[in-house]
Order: structure tokens, then sequence, then C-alpha cells
């Protein structure tokens, strides 16, 4: 089974509070992030990105290689770059978006994108995106990564994704969105598909156009969160290659997300497949209702 991963690749320069002199580069890219999890699981993966001809370019190149992700860039001046201040109390970031802005892939190859059975595109890619739902093979798997951002865009990705996933900070800014059950309704109305809300440090929420079930994630000191609905992305991949019901994808997506949380960094932050396997014996998942869920929804 193959994966192809499209959009963008990036340098994050992260500076730890109490620590003002200090700073770490770490690779990232929702993506990229994705497929190294991926690789790390034993599939074979695929990233198309753009990258600049510079030292930054050459760092993501490195870890692609050692991870053993094939890499095709289209190259450019400069790779993008981010600045991030990290509060390794909670886990939370202050993010400074660089300005390198990348060309969007186009023009793709029929007989290239037909190799793979699921693909993952960011929403920095909206032309592939069109281009992958016309020159995929028929059973291939579409994952999108959204991010926060709603719009005609990112609903349409949304629409078209066969598992589609989305923050709960999204969820919000649906149209007649009134609440979490009204919410989770409209996204279905789009969807016409279960549906997958991540919820943090509450887990998950499955909605099937009738029935939520709340999945919990696990008991962890969170240092640090970038990358962790990428992580989760790349660990739900992993489940549907293992044609893992949707419910254990989402409990496995939750259990590794959680791990790479108790580390600074984005790829350098990614746990290993041994970490993975000796995690469940060690942490137990949290006790978490769908009211609880609600209640935080509220206070978006």
């Amino acid at each position: 089974m193959k994966v192809l991963g499209i959009g963008e690749s990036v340098i994050d320069n992260a500076y730890i509070m109490n620590r003002p002199h200090v700073s770490e580069k770490h690779v990232g890219g929702p993506s990229l992030i994705a497929l190294l999890l991926l690789s790390r699981l034993g599939i074979d993966c695929t990233l198309l990105t753009t990258l600049g001809r510079d030292e930054e370019a050459e760092i993501i190149k490195k870890t692609l290689k050692h991870e053993n992700v094939k890499l095709l860039a289209k190259l450019q001046k400069h790779t993008k770059v981010n600045n991030y201040i990290i509060n390794s109390e909670n886990g939370s970031r202050k993010k400074v978006r660089g300005d390198i802005e990348h060309p969007p892939m186009k023009h793709l190859d029929r007989n290239f994108i037909r190799q793979f059975d699921i693909i993952i595109i960011d929403r920095h890619e909206p032309l592939a995106f069109y281009e992958i739902l016309k020159k995929k093979k028929t059973t291939a798997k579409i994952i999108i990564d959204p991010s926060t951002e709603i719009s005609a865009l990112t609903l349409d990705m949304i629409k078209y994704a066969d598992y589609p996933i989305i923050p709960i900070e999204a969820l919000i800014k649906l149209e007649d969105c009134r609440n979490l059950s009204s919410c989770l309704d409209s996204l279905h109305k789009i969807t016409r598909k279960t549906v997958v809300i991540t919820a943090g440090e509450l887990g998950s929420i499955i909605y099937d156009g009738k029935n939520f079930e709340v999945i919990p994630t696990l008991h962890i000191q969170a240092v640090d969160v970038q990358g962790a609905g990428d992580v989760y992305r790349g660990a739900f991949i992993y489940g549907v290659l293992q044609n893992w019901e949707i419910k254990e994808c989402v409990r496995y997506a939750n259990k590794v997300a959680a791990l790479h949380c108790t580390k600074i960094g984005n790829a350098a932050a990614l746990p290993t497949k041994k970490e993975i396997a000796n995690l469940s014996n060690k942490l137990k998942a949290k006790e978490v209702t769908m009211p609880t869920i609600a209640q935080y929804f509220a206070q978006l």
C-alpha cells in the first residue's frame, strides 16, 4: 500500500519561554509530518512539495531521507519559515507566520497519481486537490487537512474527503451553528459521511448523522501541541490501511497524537513504533462525556 502527501514543507524556529536566547529548528508541514509517522510504521510514502534552494531545504531533505520518505520537490528561491514561542508548561504556542508563499502544485501526471492508495493533501493545494479527484484511481481514498480554516475551498475539500476530520475550533465557524449538536448536523449535511471532530485533550467525536460517540484521549502532560493534528491524521491513515473500523482508527490516532505532545518539536517529537506499542500499558484514557465536550465547545 502506498501513500502520497501533497502540501507545504516548513521549518519552525521554536523559541521556548524562560529560555529566551535558545531557539531550535524543527521540520514541519501537515502532510509531511503525517508521512513521517506512517513511514516509521512501515508504510511506503511519497511527498510532493515545494522547497527553496537554501539551508532550510537541506534540513527537510535530510529528515525525509533519514525517515525513508520519497521526495518530489518543486524548487523556488526560499523555503517557508515560521517562528513559534512555546510555553512548555501547558504545550501552547504563539505563531508568527513567515512571508514566503509557495506556488500551488498543478498539472499532476495521471499515471503518477494512480500509483497511490491514499492521498493526504493540505488546504494550501487547491489546484492539486481538484486534479486528484479526477486523476486518482477509483479505490484511492482522500484525507484532507483544512486546519481550522472554514472557507468555500475547505468546505469543498471536506465534502469530497473520504474521511472528514476537522478540529472543533473549525466546527464552530459553520453556518447554522448554534450549539455542538447543530454544528455536527451542519457538517454532516455537507459531507453525507461519518465525520470525526478532534477536540484536543478531550479526545474525539465520531458522528454518523444520528449518533455521536466520544473517544477519549489519554492522560498526558503536554509540553508542545505543534503537529498533533498532522500526527493524528497519519495515525488515522495507518488504521485505514489496516482495515480497522473507524472507531479503532480514531482511538489509535488519539493515542499517537497524545504521545507526540509529550515532547518539544514537530518532526523531532514524532513517536517511534516501539513507543506507540508500549504506551497502551502505561497510560489510561480520560473519562470524557458528550456534555463535557459540549460545555467546552460553548466556551470557544
